[in-house]
């Protein structure tokens, strides 16, 4: 498997935008009109998010996409105003879902991969094409959300796209945790592998700093093994089939927020 880098993989996670917001779109709107096996329209609620129905989850993703627009659009590192979170509609939401959508990928595709870009990770680098990375992550473990509140199938994961994803939680999204609990306390370390595609982390957390390597030592607290997929989805804190070898505390540090 060739693993996506630089801009092979700006362009396949802005396809991936697309892909995943436009299968996000047509679920709700089959949700909404009562055409898929779970029934309640878009009040049905996420099984593993318990506090979210279809609806909620749909202006969730609204929200970030406008907000991610306006991060590209800004031209510059500093941290968006308060205004540039907009809310979800009373009426229209599946409206200004698309709209929101079709403005983010041109965002996306409009702006150079090398532009200033805010970003809320310290470990992120600051610029655009991290946006298109995150935004492709992001639609796509919420897409799996809403199948499962629509009481459909999930639709098959790029393994390429799915193990970039992971790579991402680690080397960006988790230093984003870091100077929170747990993590902030911690000395622990976790080896994580991709069993589809042999893929190798190795973590340590040492009271919030975070460290992550490709080379396993065999001396980790625990071991995380499964396909790239199920990583994903279990790293997020869904529901997986994954095997966790040594101290279940120690690999929960990695688990999304």
């Amino acid at each position: 498997m060739i693993r996506l880098r630089g801009e092979t993989l700006r362009q396949r996670c802005i396809e991936s935008v697309i892909e995943e917001g436009e299968r996000v779109g047509i679920l709700a709107q089959e949700l909404a009109a009562g055409l898929t096996p779970a029934r309640g329209g878009l009040a049905v609620h996420v099984p593993w998010v318990p506090a979210w129905t279809a609806a909620d989850l749909v202006g969730h993703l609204g929200t970030v996409h406008r907000w991610a627009t306006a991060i590209l659009r800004a031209g510059h590192t500093e941290r968006p105003p308060p205004g540039a979170m907009k809310s979800p509609p009373t009426d229209g939401l599946l409206e200004w879902y698309a709209a929101g959508l079709a403005d983010l990928v041109a965002a996306l595709r409009s702006t150079p991969a090398d532009a200033p870009a805010w970003h809320m990770s310290p470990a992120a680098e600051k610029v655009a094409a991290s946006w298109a990375r995150r935004q492709a992550h992001e639609l796509l473990v919420h897409r799996c959300d809403l199948e499962s509140a629509a009481g459909v199938a999930h639709v098959a994961v790029d393994t390429a796209l799915a193990e970039d994803g992971v790579d991402e939680l680690l080397t960006v999204v988790l230093p984003r945790w870091a100077p929170t609990e747990p993590l902030s306390s911690a000395d622990a370390s976790v080896a994580v592998t991709g069993s589809d595609t042999g893929r190798t982390w190795s973590v340590r957390v040492v009271r919030g700093a975070v460290t992550v390597t490709t080379d396993q030592t065999g001396t980790e607290d625990a071991h995380l093994r499964a396909p790239v997929h199920e990583l994903l989805l279990h790293l997020w804190g869904r529901p997986a089939d994954v095997t966790v070898d040594g101290d279940p505390a120690a690999e929960a540090l990695l688990r999304g927020r």
